[in-house]
């Protein structure tokens, strides 16, 4: 089943079971109003909790120093929550067939391929693509289904995508820019067919040496972003020096959801470290959205070795 399927499921099933408690809570005869406005009110409420609780966690686990004050942490938190409302409540389960922009037949125009992460699909990226900072740029997406499978069969969907992108547009190589696991299924690619058809990948978030919330996550892919787990130590063991030459790796000093917040961060690779964002806000953060318009346009790599 789509991601897109399961989260109007998930909504339906929220409201109508939040409604039920309501009007179950609320004393006889009162409004119905009052009752769906509590069934609205509790998935918000659960989602604010539940990221509260991650910065929390974040926060004993791997603290900043010096660590952030109340102000900022409380900015993190409702610029996270109300991005994963946007994201989870509207965009992905009602927004993701968009169009994207027309691909043109170009070879000389940076040909950009955008992976999104656990749990997600090419929703999370309208906002980019609407910002205009790609603008010239041939963009396209790709969901990486089934959503709870494992890692390395996503390589088969980003073949496939590429294979695509570079038929329409024209280009030798293509730019994988990958938003947290997005990051770890472009590696799994790259070990599988080779760096010929990509010259750079950008990662978001990415836990490329695993997260403590791994093990909380539903199916094989959570598992193998557990912290230090078998699969990300045989990743990493595969890559040589030059391919993570290629890689940009852009990072949050406040994710919520990658901790330790160094794990985004691959030897070898450019980092960026980006303040007063939270794990999937980053994706909207203008900040990020330069420099991935940077590393796009960078000089293209000679081919590297696998």
């Amino acid at each position: 089943m789509k991601l897109a399927n399961v989260l109007r499921i998930s909504l339906a099933a929220q409201l109508i079971g939040g409604t039920l408690l309501g009007a179950w809570l609320l004393p006889s005869g009162s409004p119905w109003w009052q009752a769906v406005a509590i069934g609205v009110a509790l998935p918000v409420v659960g989602t604010a909790l539940v990221l509260a609780i991650e910065l929390a966690v974040g926060a004993i686990v791997d603290p900043r120093t010096p660590r952030a004050s109340l102000g900022h942490v409380l900015r993190v938190w409702i610029g996270e929550t109300g991005c994963s409302l946007r994201v989870f409540g509207w965009r992905q389960p009602f927004a993701a067939e968009f169009a994207e922009p027309p691909l043109t037949h170009d070879p000389q125009r940076p040909a950009v391929l955008l992976i999104a992460g656990y749990v997600c699909n090419r929703a999370v990226w309208k906002p980019l693509l609407e910002g205009g900072v790609l603008a010239g740029c041939n963009l396209a997406t790709v969901n990486l289904e089934p959503v709870f499978g494992s890692i390395d069969d996503y390589a088969q969907e980003i073949d496939a995508a590429i294979g695509r992108l570079r038929s329409a547009s024209g280009a030798r190589r293509v730019t994988l820019v990958c938003h947290s696991m997005g990051g770890l299924a472009a590696r799994a690619y790259l070990c599988k067919y080779g760096d010929d058809a990509v010259d750079r990948i950008v990662t978001l978030a990415s836990p490329h040496h695993g997260t403590i919330f791994g093990a909380l996550g539903h199916g094989r892919n959570a598992r193998q972003m557990i912290r230090n787990c078998e699969y990300l130590t045989t990743l990493c063991g595969t890559e040589k020096i030059e391919r993570r030459r290629r890689f940009v790796c852009i990072a949050t000093a406040d994710d919520n959801l990658v901790v330790p917040r160094s794990s985004p961060l691959l030897p070898d690779a450019q980092w960026h470290v980006i303040d007063g964002v939270g794990h999937l806000a980053l994706i909207e953060d203008p900040r990020a959205w330069q420099l991935i318009a940077a590393a796009v346009r960078m000089p293209q790599h000679a081919a590297a070795p696998a």
